[in-house]
């Protein structure tokens, strides 16, 4: 399962939970599996874009360019 089949799927329960009017304590576990995917998936993007931005011929640090990026 993809991370954004991942996500849609969590989601999907965290929203089941809500509207079973489920307690904070569980609304807090979905939302951390939330967290954990997300957290995760940005960081392989992240380190994606940064290979990308190393294999370019940029005048300049791709941070000075192009601000914070990790």
């Amino acid at each position: 399962m993809t991370d954004h089949n991942m996500l849609e799927h969590l989601i999907g329960n965290l929203s089941a939970a809500i509207d079973a009017d489920e307690d904070a304590e569980t609304l807090h576990r979905h939302l951390d599996g939330i967290g954990a995917i997300m957290e995760t998936h940005f960081g392989y993007e992240e380190r994606q874009l940064l290979t990308v931005l190393d294999a370019l011929a940029l005048e300049g640090a791709p941070r000075d360019l192009l601000g914070d990026l990790a």
